[in-house]
């Protein structure tokens, strides 16, 4: 159970760069027998979400739909009521100690492979 971690934010990447990004990372998790990706994505310069992260959502429900991944999860919704917050520890119960989804953050998003 293992996750990999990419920072598509901090290389002032354009959103088509980012998403690129994304899916090849996605197939070495794949490859490399990983469970999860964990993308820190930044939150936009007003906390709500900022293109690369609208963007990375979008390809990541498309992915999600083409059964490409298992799922994603956005880190604010990482409560203790959510579902998939309960699906993503069983896959890979090294996502606990992570202290950005333990603080909810907005600038991160786990992918599920």
């Amino acid at each position: 159970m293992r996750v990999l971690h990419i920072d598509v934010k901090s290389d002032n990447q354009t959103c088509l760069m980012a998403v690129a990004q994304l899916e090849i990372e996605i197939d070495a998790c794949k490859l490399g027998g990983y469970n999860a990706l964990k993308v820190i994505h930044g939150y936009g310069s007003h906390g709500v979400g900022g293109a690369i992260k609208k963007d990375i959502h979008t390809r990541l429900k498309q992915m999600k739909a083409q059964k490409q991944i298992l799922d994603y999860i956005p880190c604010e919704q990482w409560t203790p009521n959510n579902p998939k917050r309960a699906m993503a520890i069983k896959c890979c119960d090294e996502l606990l100690a992570d202290s950005d989804l333990r603080m909810l953050n907005s600038g991160v998003t786990i992918v599920l492979i």
